[in-house]
């Protein structure tokens, strides 16, 4: 081991799947990575429930809710009104936890957290957005004449830094060797080197930058175990619609191999690091294959909103019919009829071209309707009620109203049929209160909806409206799931200990506490 004197050292491998990682540990692909299993004491992480995917980062850096930081999603509707509109995350409330390490005196080196931007001047470095794959501010620097110093000696990231200094609110990764809707198999493979070399370059970076203490606290996130899982999940999970195996021999499986590179990374820091250091591995959250229904929410909302009011005006008696029949079903029957009433269905469908559904409401159709889709990015949907005293034109009214609407919603959403397959759409409905202090002017939904994941949704029934189609459009074919993983190896610990769960905004308070530094108490 090399001294660099560091007392905290946390490698953050943004995305990167635990499930898949155990596998590749055990196939002895990742070498490095099953040394510090057998060294570690492991924890699994507690992720913020139903806003995971765009709130855990700034999360972990501030200690704080997404009510408290204003953050959980690249967009929202305006609260109080029926617009949409983008969010940036340079509106975050909060501060960092190393900028209170710093102003209490440690040094402290930081780069590329997600959501993140240096400028904040600090008792050591910051880097952010050389390889994120979330991009908001561009390549920003503490100091700042260290940003053009890096890419001199380290180049850019051939996917992640494209145009490195403009500000913009993007994912690269998404256009970056990509001329139509999906990439062709040469563009695959650039795509792959890309993030291959980029991870090259940053873990020199990073390995370069460790060297240069000592630091009070390393903090190195890498994104391009991130960006492949959303770009090339279809290549490396053979059930998955786009799987192709001509593509698949001539590129190879993309996450894996990045993966592969993610333990060389972690092997070269672990050569750097001191052995009585604190070492903090954090495989943020996991990555499957991108399965939802946000893009057909939409259109259920507005068909369930037409139906209820239909059957208040003593409207649709067939649909009041068929929905009866169905109620009246035990729950046993109702779960043993989805197979074969899938069947049925496809059937009846044919060969009828599924087309893309519109992506939102309009603010007309929002204004109008009892509840609609409330942007909570595509893992876990999300809707908003049209409340009185809480939206401009409030339909619903707080208190027993309330409760027997949103009673009814989430059993007719239980309800949903996938048509391909005859399972659920649906598999559970919570209500976002029950995770989060709701504040009247956030722009949070109200229920959280956890899309069943076990097939590709595009043509769904339900007892209340019938059948509707939408095609899945977009090219990305991996999306999230919660469980993050975090390894810990220091002198005090246990090896090979599994220890209990850690909530992600509690990591900060740990990390400072170690260094004798109390941050403001945060919920566990």
């Amino acid at each position: 081991m090399t001294g660099t004197d560091s007392r905290v050292v946390m490698l953050g491998f943004d995305a990167m799947d635990p499930v898949l990682t155990r596998q590749l540990i055990s196939a002895g692909r990742m070498p490095a990575f099953a040394r510090l299993l057998e060294e570690s004491a492991q924890r699994p992480t507690r992720n913020p429930p139903g806003l995971f995917v765009g709130s855990l980062w700034s999360t972990f850096f501030t200690g704080q809710t997404a009510i408290e930081t204003g953050f959980h999603c690249w967009e929202e509707i305006v609260p109080g009104g029926y617009e949409r509109r983008e969010t940036t995350a340079a509106s975050i409330r909060g501060t960092p936890f190393w900028e209170t390490l710093s102003q209490a005196g440690r040094r402290v080196a930081v780069v590329d957290v997600p959501h993140s931007r240096a400028g904040t001047p600090l008792n050591g470095v910051q880097i952010s957005e050389w390889g994120c794959h979330d991009r908001h501010f561009g390549l920003r620097t503490h100091p700042p004449e260290l940003a053009e110093e890096l890419v001199a000696r380290y180049g850019i990231h051939p996917v992640l830094s494209v145009d490195p200094f403009v500000e913009g609110d993007w994912a690269p990764d998404d256009y970056v060797f990509r001329e139509g809707r999906l990439r062709t198999i040469d563009e695959e493979r650039q795509l792959l080197a890309g993030l291959l070399v980029g991870a090259d370059a940053k873990r020199q970076m990073s390995v370069d930058l460790l060297a240069d203490g000592p630091w009070d606290v390393f903090l190195s996130v890498f994104g391009e175990t991130h960006s492949v899982g959303h770009q090339a999940w279809h290549l490396h999970d053979p059930a998955h619609p786009r799987f192709d195996w001509r593509a698949r021999e001539a590129v190879g499986d993309p996450v894996v191999q990045v993966y592969e590179k993610m333990d060389e990374v972690l092997a070269a820091h672990l050569a750097a690091i001191d052995e009585d250091a604190t070492l903090l591995v954090l495989l943020s959250h996991g990555m499957a294959a991108h399965y939802d229904g946000t893009h057909l929410l939409p259109e259920v909302l507005r068909r369930l909103d037409g139906v209820y009011g239909s059957l208040s005006l003593g409207r649709s008696r067939t649909g009041r019919s068929l929905s009866a029949a169905w109620d009246a079903m035990p729950a046993r029957l109702r779960d043993a009829s989805r197979r074969p009433l899938a069947a049925l269905l496809r059937r009846h469908r044919g060969q009828r071209e599924l087309k893309p559904l519109p992506e939102y409401e309009t603010p007309e159709q929002r204004q109008t309707q009892a509840f609609f889709m409330s942007p909570n990015n595509y893992v876990v949907g999300g809707v908003r009620f049209n409340l009185v005293g809480r939206e401009a034109a409030g339909r619903v009214q707080p208190g027993r109203e309330l409760d027997e609407l949103r009673a009814r919603l989430e059993a007719d959403l239980l309800a949903l049929v996938n048509v391909e397959t005859g399972t659920s759409v649906i598999t559970r409905v919570e209500r976002s209160d029950e995770h989060y202090q709701r504040d009247a002017l956030d722009s949070l939904p109200d229920l959280f909806l956890h899309w069943n994941k076990d097939h590709l949704i595009e043509t769904v029934w339900s007892p209340r409206f019938g059948m509707i189609g939408g095609e899945y459009t977009h090219w990305r074919s991996g999306d999230h799931r919660p469980e993050g993983l975090l390894l810990e190896r220091s002198p005090g610990t246990t090896p090979d200990a599994e220890l209990p769960p850690v909530a992600i905004n509690q990591l900060g308070a740990v990390i400072s506490a170690q260094l004798g530094v109390e941050l403001e108490s945060v919920p566990s």
